[in-house]
């Protein structure tokens, strides 16, 4: 009985074991060289060289747009919204609060780059300035290229607020 007990007692222990995942050794490395990319790509942005930026898009690359009812777009998609805050805005400046490594489903880091920070700029039409909260996520292929990015931030409300 004792043994039947102590069999029990294991076999729960061990059905609680968190699961073993193999973690790519270079996923530091990656990681680091990612984020290379995604800080240059948002210092492109402050200064509007929209060509250096496509430089560093896959052209499969997938975006999740922050606009209140927003599908997924594409690389044109995402180029003509980069664009668009561009023609609209200047001095744009992000202050990043946080960089941090992605991951995956099972919390693995896998080479992706995350960030929290703040926005400020001045409309241009308006000359209303805006501070503006962010999180924005970029996942690469496997040549170093943004493959899918993210951003995150209340668009519909910052564009309502610059209304005269």
């Amino acid at each position: 009985m004792k043994n039947m007990i102590f069999l029990m007692i294991m076999s729960l222990l061990y059905s609680c074991a968190a699961p073993t995942t193999e973690v790519s050794n270079n996923s530091n490395e990656t990681y680091a060289a990612n984020l290379k990319v995604a800080q240059k790509f948002m210092q492109l942005h402050e200064v509007e060289d929209l060509e250096s930026q496509i430089a560093l898009l896959s052209d499969d690359l997938q975006h999740e747009p922050p606009r209140y009812g927003s599908e997924m777009q594409d690389k044109d998609g995402f180029i003509n919204d980069v664009k668009m805050y561009q023609d609209e805005f200047e001095n744009m400046d992000f202050n990043a609060t946080y960089w941090l490594p992605g991951s995956d489903s099972l919390g693995n880091t896998n080479g992706s780059v995350r960030v929290y920070g703040v926005w400020t700029a001045t409309h241009t039409a308006t000359q209303k300035p805006i501070t503006l909260r962010s999180y924005h996520y970029w996942d690469f292929d496997e040549n170093g290229l943004i493959l899918s990015v993210g951003d995150y931030f209340d668009a519909t409300g910052m564009m309502m607020s610059l209304k005269d």
